[in-house]
């Protein structure tokens, strides 16, 4: 990828992320406030970054966008309204099942078979009441009931990241299955019908997303007891190598799908321009192993030291540099 398919791309990231914060403004945040008022529910200052920025941003830029952009197109105001709604319901899930003790199978009854808000606590109140939403503007349909019983099933087994003694090959096996399958769940809200090749390279997306985000999130997921691959690998390299590996199979799984080249290069230039940020991570959290040596105890550095500031100018240029790298791998 040269200098100006660079800027392209970017710049286009650029304007689909804010187009989704102002759709999330005006549709998401009222929806939300609506229904928060009337159960009486005040959700917290990091419930809000979550339910209205950061995941519905997150799946409409990275999973949504990306995975038509191997299609050659750009997203709908209909599957913009899906992906986002479902997104912020995905949060509410995500807190019934680690912090509430939800079941897999409760969370699909409740989501499948739309059950009333009576008996219920305020946070799945606040879930039925938004799928209810969802439901009057796009009826549930069984490809995407299907696949998020799959989704549901694996998130269920995240706790236990928690487990102290849990080994870095189940905890790969746990992010990519679940990680996975909430993929293949949001490209069931899009208005494709996706071949196993394009399939199997949204499941793989899913994956080098997850590694990306915990690269950034070492600090946080560290203090909190969570075991990732990149806290549990016994170097930085290592994380770095499994990473890059992971990533070249990504662009792999996208040359394998039938669509023209210039949309399959589209695809990869636009993944390398959000996963880049990890190789930046990785070359921060590099300057603190050096620092502390091995084995790595991910609790020891300060916040400054762990988590990697993407507001530094030289930071900003190994981003660019990295991008127009990965691209070509």
């Amino acid at each position: 990828m040269n200098f100006l398919q660079l800027m392209k791309v970017g710049l286009a990231i650029l304007l689909d992320a804010w187009n989704q914060y102002r759709f999330t403004k005006s549709f998401i945040k009222p929806l939300v406030q609506k229904h928060c008022n009337r159960l009486g529910y005040q959700l917290s200052k990091s419930e809000k970054k979550k339910v209205l920025f950061y995941y519905p941003l997150y799946t409409v830029i990275a999973c949504g966008e990306m995975y038509l952009a191997l299609k050659g197109r750009g997203i709908t105001r209909g599957e913009r309204r899906r992906l986002s709604l479902v997104a912020s319901m995905a949060t509410r899930c995500d807190d019934l099942i680690d912090e509430h003790g939800w079941t897999r199978d409760q969370i699909f009854e409740l989501l499948a078979n739309h059950f009333e808000e009576d008996g219920l606590d305020k946070k799945a109140q606040l879930l039925v009441a938004l799928n209810k939403e969802l439901n009057s503007f796009w009826p549930l349909k069984q490809p995407y009931l299907q696949q998020l019983k799959l989704a549901l099933e694996w998130q269920s087994t995240s706790g236990q990241q928690l487990n102290p003694t849990i080994n870095l090959d189940q905890i790969v096996d746990i992010c990519r299955k679940k990680n996975g399958n909430t993929s293949l769940m949001f490209a069931t809200l899009l208005n494709e019908d996706w071949t196993e090749e394009e399939r199997q390279f949204i499941y793989q997306s899913a994956m080098v997303g997850q590694l990306t985000n915990d690269s950034f999130d070492i600090w946080v997921d560290s203090h909190a007891g969570i075991n990732t691959f990149i806290n549990r690998s016994p170097t930085i390299a290592a994380a770095k190598s499994f990473f890059i590996d992971e990533c070249k199979k990504l662009h792999r799984d996208v040359m394998n799908c039938d669509v023209p080249e210039s949309q399959k290069k589209e695809c990869i230039r636009r993944m390398s321009c959000m996963h880049a940020y990890a190789l930046v991570a990785f070359d921060h959290l590099q300057v603190a192993e050096n620092k502390y040596g091995l084995p790595m105890d991910w609790k020891k550095p300060t916040r400054q030291e762990a988590v990697t500031v993407m507001a530094f100018l030289k930071n900003q240029l190994k981003l660019l540099k990295y991008i127009q790298w990965l691209a070509k791998q």
